[in-house]
């Protein structure tokens, strides 16, 4: 066997064919990744000419990352000894600070209040992260950007029709969906131009929740870059035309992705993400997709799970994820690293402390004035 890099077209062939292909190890994502400031490549093993293995690896800063990868048989020890190892090697010889590997294992599916439905044993894949001295990132909760641990699903497979499918929504959605759906039209944008709608309602959640918004560049790119593997799908209020809700949608052999979305905010009364949730599950059925992912959440069973609260509703199913292992590559750099990271992090709770010291001394100083002009105004 041969640790190597793997053309494009080669990779993109095994990746789409693979069980273990997914949204974050297709070869089109090194293309956005490059866009956005990461270096990435293709990288694999070949057994007598053959791919057997394959992995997106991004890397920035010192650090590399394989997320939700490799695409591999992870039942087979030895290939993934092998691949690990080349993976090692190929961080070192790249000045790489840290490694980090999200393998794409399932480690529970659960219902929607946290109970375990099946469970999968991966004791051998820990092992072999252990010998190859990876530190395991622990069961997480929180979402990850880098890769998703948890997220929902939707299983199509063994529904014979549509009626069947809203049946196993719970009863609130279908009364939403009987009220809200015939205030809104729902249309995929074609038309590059359009874009600015669907990210507009998408940035408006973003925006509410605090998460950084992206430019209207990064929708461009992925309308570039994906092609008809993507779709721009947009809630329009039929009364005005005003744009309501957007979502991003990715297709993949294995699944069916939604990947990101959002309501313009004076408009959430509309309810629009839940017709455009019905929306992609009627497409996804009527096309024969048996596996709609909505990717994801927090590892959060509890009432304050809105997010998990709201994909409930649709019958779905949360699977947990393995989650993160990291292989620090250069000890003393990765030390400076941390060390600066903690001193930023202190940096910004000062700056935050004083700037709400100055706050509350300004809004005294306020109320002070007020006073005064007040009781000059009753001479």
């Amino acid at each position: 066997m041969e640790f190597v890099e793997l053309e494009e077209t080669e990779y993109r062939k095994f990746e789409q064919k693979s069980p273990y292909g997914n949204l974050y190890q297709m070869a089109e994502r090194a293309t956005l990744r490059r866009k956005m400031g990461w270096h990435a490549k293709l990288l694999g093993i070949k057994d007598d000419n053959k791919i057997v293995a394959g992995c997106l690896i991004l890397m920035k800063d010192g650090m590399m990352m394989v997320p939700m990868g490799g695409v591999l048989d992870w039942n087979n020890r030895e290939l993934v000894d092998f691949w690990l190892e080349g993976l090692i090697n190929y961080a070192m010889q790249n000045d790489a600070i840290t490694l980090e590997v999200f393998p794409p294992l399932v480690l529970t599916v659960r219902d929607v209040k946290g109970e375990v439905l099946e469970e999968h044993n991966w004791d051998d894949i820990f092992k072999l992260f252990d010998e190859h001295e990876f530190v395991y990132e622990g069961k997480t909760t929180a979402i990850e950007n880098k890769a998703n641990r948890w997220v929902t699903v939707k299983d199509l497979s063994g529904f014979k029709t549509i009626d069947e499918v809203r049946a196993s929504y719970k009863k609130n959605v279908r009364n939403k969906l009987r009220k809200c759906t015939p205030a809104l039209d729902i249309i995929e944008v074609k038309d590059k131009a359009d874009l600015e709608d669907v990210a507009f309602a998408i940035e408006g959640s973003n925006t509410k929740n605090g998460v950084k918004s992206r430019d209207i560049s990064y929708y461009e790119d992925i309308y570039d870059i994906f092609g008809d593997q993507v779709h721009f799908m947009l809630a329009r209020n039929k009364e005005n035309g005003d744009a309501v809700a957007g979502r991003v949608i990715f297709d993949h052999p294995n699944e069916t992705v939604s990947f990101i979305s959002g309501t313009v905010q004076k408009y959430r009364q509309m309810n629009a993400m839940t017709v455009l949730q019905d929306d992609l599950l009627t497409k996804c059925f009527e096309k024969g997709v048996k596996r709609v992912n909505f990717y994801g959440m927090e590892g959060d069973f509890s009432e304050n799970n809105h997010l998990l609260e709201f994909k409930s509703g649709f019958g779905v199913k949360v699977e947990e994820l393995i989650g993160g292992f990291r292989y620090i590559v250069d000890d003393r750099a990765y030390k400076m690293q941390e060390l600066k990271r903690t001193v930023r992090g202190v940096g910004g709770k000062i700056t935050r402390f004083v700037k709400s010291v100055v706050k509350k001394t300004t809004d005294r100083k306020t109320k002070v004035t007020h006073k005064i002009v007040a009781d000059d105004s009753k001479k």
